[in-house]
């Protein structure tokens, strides 16, 4: 007969407290939100499975400052600006079960390229999905020190699963949260 030890119970408890504890995203205390203007491109048909199409876009305005006076705070009260929310609406209502996944990223405008450390918003598994607008998941990226600058630059990646059959005119809308 098998019997549970007081060590199999100890490692069970502990066991419990870890995966319970290595969850958990503490971004902070929310103080306001940075909501960004929509901006819409075009992806051209005929993009090959093997690139990675990019729509770019540079020097795109923080407006942080403004942001800041707007809600009433101070630069010393935000410990934090993180991934609220992105969007990306086909226009057209054609879907976007072409790609397997996007990636948007935010570098600084001195950056050629943006890598994929600079995610902040991603959303995969979409290949073959009849889906018209995506709902992006935020990333874990603090954007504080860029966000601070006057300008960034931003790069939405699209990873196909073949070659892409029709243009696509799009919409992004997005956001940030600046926590304490």
């Amino acid at each position: 007969m098998n019997r549970a030890t007081p060590l199999s119970y100890l490692f069970a408890a502990l066991l419990l407290v870890v995966l319970a504890s290595g969850c958990r995203r503490d971004s902070g205390e929310p103080l306001f939100d940075l909501v960004y203007p929509p901006l819409e491109f075009n992806l051209p048909a005929g993009q090959s499975p093997f690139t990675a199409p990019t729509a770019s876009f540079t020097n795109i305005p923080t407006n942080y400052a403004n942001f800041l006076t707007a809600a009433g705070h101070s630069f010393d009260e935000v410990s934090g600006v993180v991934p609220l929310y992105a969007r990306l609406t086909s226009l057209d209502g054609l879907d976007f079960g072409a790609f397997t996944a996007v990636s948007i990223r935010v570098c600084p405008i001195t950056q050629g390229e943006c890598t994929q450390f600079d995610e902040v918003f991603y959303l995969d598994d979409l290949y073959r999905r009849n889906i018209s607008v995506l709902r992006l998941d935020p990333g874990l990226r603090n954007v504080k020190d860029l966000l601070e600058g006057d300008f960034y630059r931003m790069e939405i990646v699209f990873f196909p699963g073949e070659v892409t059959p029709y243009s696509l005119d799009i919409r992004l809308e997005y956001g940030f949260q600046a926590v304490r």
